[in-house]
């Protein structure tokens, strides 16, 4: 077994919030290894082709009242190099070109001094008197043991948390998560005669007793690449499988392939439009929106969500409402929030419980299901990741991520560009 040693902080999970918590910890003078089982960063946002971000601002009042942005910093930052590149369009929604993604964030975790390992899978996390010494990892240049002081779970799934011994719930407590979905592309559409996407989802709707290709799913589309005359779908949702259970896993991204196949056949024959279109592409790893949460220090609930409330040791923001797919035709749970409204969620929801020297950055921190299903968006997701980032550079050397000073983590936050307090009136109920 080869083993890495040297490293200050190591970063497991290259998606949205371990790329962020990696580039924090690295800017903050942290020597940093980040370890992605995917030949690209991005996570959801390329292999998953997660391609719109969702709302980093507060909605409107009736009074059309400024948006207050609720998500910067490292995401920020990110979003400005694509729209640099012609990748972005800015907006209250993002859309972007996952190809784009790639390579920008290449370039901020090179530039921030980050070192990256690819197609480096987590296998085990050796911890002891709850703390990890060193996680090991599967890659086809043989096993790798990666030693630190501060280890940082950005896998999305809690995977190096629960291996270190922390306590986690899965989904509903019932077993039930959140219906997973592949993404997919398709060329060669006349948009002139092409329905909308909101017409298309009727099209969907009336048709789903009529065609198996339309079993489970709440179709939303958006133009990409418009020379090109493709399409990119959010439509077919794989349901009733465990998102973290190899045979169930495996089982979903086929299934997702084939009914991707079925829905292109039932375009090409029913929507104008679409009568010479083909697929371009699906996503190379079906999208996960639900698996486990670790409990932390402080559960982030739905009451909390409902109250919009703040909390004295805030590290970031969140805006997005409730939303809960189901395993019905175009069945989702959807809440928002009140306008102008946001809560904040505390630090206390990043550090697992019964561990001294893990983080966790992603939809994985301590959470419940309600809560969970706001928070789980990028933008959200990436601003978690920068503040673990941030705070594990300022642990160290000792590594306690509970010997933080927050106020002095909020000022750093603050200072790459975070943001706290999106607005100076309050919405909503008082602290947490």
């Amino acid at each position: 077994m080869h083993t890495v040693d040297g490293y200050d902080v190591v970063v497991v999970g290259g998606g949205p919030g371990g790329f962020a918590a990696a580039v924090a910890a690295a800017r903050g003078g942290a020597k940093t290894v980040l370890l992605e089982r995917e030949g690209c960063l991005g996570g959801g946002m390329t292999t998953m082709m997660v391609c719109p971000f969702m709302p980093h601002e507060t909605s409107p009042g009736p009074d059309d009242a400024p948006r207050k942005v609720v998500n910067a910093g490292v995401f920020r930052e990110m979003c400005e190099w694509m729209i640099a590149r012609g990748g972005a369009r800015d907006g209250r929604c993002i859309h972007f070109d996952d190809e784009c993604a790639k390579l920008v964030l290449d370039e901020l975790a090179a530039e921030a001094g980050v070192r990256v390992v690819f197609h480096a899978a987590l296998f085990d996390a050796l911890a002891a008197d709850g703390r990890v010494t060193a996680a090991t990892f599967a890659h086809n240049g043989g096993p790798l043991r990666v030693t630190g002081q501060v280890f940082i779970d950005g896998t999305g799934d809690a995977l190096l948390a629960v291996q270190a011994g922390a306590e986690a719930e899965f989904g509903d407590g019932n077993g039930r998560v959140m219906p997973m979905t592949t993404k997919f592309i398709v060329g060669n559409v006349d948009g002139d005669r092409a329905p909308s996407g909101a017409e298309l989802k009727k099209l969907a709707v009336a048709g789903a007793n009529d065609s198996p290709a339309l079993v489970n799913t709440n179709v939303s589309c958006l133009a990409g690449k418009g020379e090109k005359r493709w399409v990119h779908f959010n439509a077919i949702r794989i349901s009733g499988r465990n998102t973290v259970e190899p045979f169930d896993l495996s089982d979903a991204e086929a299934e997702g392939r084939r009914r991707v196949d079925n829905f292109v056949a039932w375009l090409k024959a029913n929507v104008p439009g679409y009568e010479e279109c083909w697929l371009v592409k699906t996503g190379p790893h079906i999208g996960i929106r639900e698996s486990r949460r670790v409990t932390g220090d402080y559960v982030l609930s739905y009451d909390d969500w409902k109250a919009c409330r703040r909390f004295d040791d805030a590290v970031a923001c969140c805006s997005y409402g409730i939303d809960i797919h189901g395993d019905k035709q175009n069945q989702t749970n959807l809440q928002g929030m009140p306008p102008g409204g946001y809560y904040q969620i505390p630090y206390r929801c990043l550090t697992p419980k019964g561990l001294t020297n893990v983080l966790v950055a992603g939809r994985s921190i301590s959470a419940d299901v309600e809560a969970h299903s706001s928070l789980r968006i990028m933008p959200t997701v990436m601003c978690i990741g920068q503040a673990a980032g941030h705070a594990a550079a300022m642990c160290l050397p000792g590594g306690n991520v509970r010997s933080v000073d927050v106020r002095c983590l909020q000022e750093a936050i603050r200072n790459a560009g975070g943001v706290l307090e999106p607005e100076a009136g309050e919405v909503g109920g008082g602290e947490g």
